[in-house]
């Protein structure tokens, strides 16, 4: 006899799902020895919140949904914050939760809580699972929302004891969802990039499934490619044709300058969220921009588009651009120009990494860690001060290759992110490298790694604070608040993980380069403050004085004497 749930587990693989991260619970312990007899792998991890991180790096390091299971009530919860990162990141994943046991008669139930509700509001999609439900079709269904029109998390509510009793409905599944796309609109989009002499490709993370295609008729038709910060590495950064742009690198107005000089602006799988234009600063004509996106709710939201199109980027990619023959006629020292003045960081005060000669640069460190590293290693960051330092100066040169909580910006994300990676490919190496209070919050999953034989690199920036925080608190008031961590003795922890310790100002960089690659390692790099960091906080210090000390009435007849805009 086969059961409901026999039934969905099958569907479960019917869709690709081989992996299952989570934590079995009370309501979900058959459900768990469905997932065993199915031979679909599971990672037990430390907590939901990290389990949910896991699928994130799953989905982000491979483009195939895994599935996460949670008990209800506060397991649910726990993952809250996952789901909300996969929902800002298009990040596919199932969410299988059991629903609580229903009681009429009595009121305050144990771990009762409108899971829908809440679904509703941070999942892509909610589906209930209840006596009457075609099981198999419904995790057919429920792939195909996490996957097409914008990938997304689903939550798929179910009562696992309930279906472990019951016999299967006849399973008929159900083809994915397909939007046809409008023939007269993919023309004009052909005709309009024929037309074009000065194109810019600027692609998102929806663009990946076309990397390849797309990094051929760039390079044969001499077409420069801008990036979102989620896909860089699309065109390796090392191309030439490659402008290696993320915000935060501070060079958005270059990028600006090279689209002013564009007749057509063709963004591809691009969300074009906050975090993806700038603060939405990138500029954008509407009589220069194409846009082509699967997921309608895109198009035309934050950017108007004289021509938006609902298509999977590889749907309209091979047939509709590779047919152009002639070059773009950007010229060779144009675009030189633009990809150095996009890639150049502008000077600013930084922190300073204890090396082993002394004193180095943050650009120093990522270049060096660059030399040691595969072309197609997956660097994974957590929040914080270092995620900045690693989007600014590590170069991406694979698809994929740089992965971090972009729209939700999520702490403790990083390692359990790392560790989804590493389980969806396996043949890569993994690098972690999270600051220390990202560290404090999900630190002991590298024991999930430890446990499911992962080797993973992980880099911890330890500067004993808050740092993004301290420096904002600094910059706007001359001195910090709650922000002092206190952390464990690195090396002895990693001793505890079995896991070999480098301090990195302690050999030289030959010999910790050669203990980076491709083994599990936990790296120490102690971070200070530089000297213009010193001399900004001073500043801070001095305005934040002078504003308490000087009357409003005084601060503004000087500043009306000066003939400046900026308070005292």
């Amino acid at each position: 006899m086969t059961t409901a749930l026999t039934a969905l587990v099958g569907a479960l693989r019917e869709v690709g799902i081989d992996t299952v991260f989570g934590l079995p619970g009370t309501q979900s312990v058959a459900l768990f020895e469905e997932i065993r007899r199915a031979g679909i792998r599971t990672v037990l991890a430390t907590d939901e919140l990290a389990a949910a991180f896991m699928a994130n790096g799953y989905f982000r390091a491979s483009g195939r949904i895994a599935a996460l299971t949670t008990i209800s009530g506060p397991g649910f919860t726990y993952a809250l914050t996952g789901l909300a990162e996969a929902r800002h990141d298009s990040v596919g994943l199932l969410h299988l939760v059991p629903t609580p046991r229903p009681d009429d008669r009595h009121a305050f139930q144990l771990q009762a809580i409108d899971q829908a509700a809440i679904a509703g509001v941070l999942a892509k999609h909610y589906l209930l699972i209840d006596g009457v439900t075609d099981v198999v079709a419904a995790v057919h269904h429920a792939a195909d929302l996490a996957t097409n029109g914008g990938p997304g998390p689903v939550v798929v509510q179910l009562d696992a004891r309930d279906l472990a009793d019951r016999i299967a409905l006849r399973g008929q599944t159900v083809d994915a969802a397909h939007v046809d796309v409008e023939t007269q609109d993919c023309e004009r989009l052909a005709t309009r990039f024929a037309e074009a002499r000065r194109p810019v490709f600027l692609l998102g993370a929806g663009a990946t499934g076309a990397a390849q295609d797309l990094c051929s008729i760039a390079r044969r038709l001499r077409i420069p490619v801008v990036t979102t910060p989620s896909a860089r590495g699309l065109l390796r950064e090392d191309d030439e044709l490659a402008m290696g742009y993320d915000p935060l690198r501070g060079t958005t107005d270059q990028v600006n300058r090279l689209f002013a000089e564009s007749d057509l602006i063709l963004g591809l799988g691009c969300k074009l969220t906050h975090n993806g234009s700038a603060g939405y600063r990138l500029r954008l004509l509407r009589e220069q921009f194409v846009h082509v996106d699967a997921d309608n709710g895109v198009l035309n939201a934050n950017y108007e588009a004289e021509l938006a199109i609902c298509a999977r980027v590889e749907e309209v990619v091979v047939p509709f651009l590779a047919s152009r023959t002639n070059t773009a006629s950007w010229q060779e020292s144009q675009l030189r120009e633009f990809r150095d003045a996009i890639r150049s960081v502008p000077p600013e005060p930084e922190t300073r990494i204890h090396g082993p000669s002394g004193s180095m640069q943050p650009a120093q460190f990522f270049s060096w860690l660059r030399t040691c590293l595969n072309d197609d290693a997956i660097v994974v960051t957590d929040s914080g001060f270092h995620q900045i330092l690693t989007r600014r100066y590590y170069e991406v040169r694979t698809p994929r290759g740089l992965i971090f909580p972009s729209d939700f910006q999520s702490m403790g994300f990083g390692l359990p992110a790392a560790i989804g990676a590493r389980v969806a490919a396996p043949e890569r190496d993994v690098i972690a490298i999270v600051g220390d209070g990202g560290f404090l919050m999900s630190g002991l999953e590298l024991m999930t790694a430890q446990r499911e034989g992962l080797p993973l690199a992980v880099i911890v920036f330890n500067d004993g604070q808050l740092n993004q925080i301290r420096y904002q608190q600094l910059s706007e008031h001359g001195h910090s608040h709650a922000v002092r961590l206190t952390n464990p003795d690195y090396e002895t922890l990693a001793a505890s993980f079995r896991l070999p310790y480098v301090r990195f100002d302690a050999n030289p960089l030959s010999r910790t380069a050669e203990l980076l690659r491709g083994r599990p390692l936990f790296m120490e790099v102690a971070v200070g403050d530089s000297v213009d960091l010193r001399v900004r906080t001073g500043v801070a210090l001095a305005k934040n004085v002078g504003r308490k000390v000087i009357a409003p009435g005084v601060r503004d007849w000087i500043k009306a004497r000066l003939g400046r805009g900026e308070t005292a």
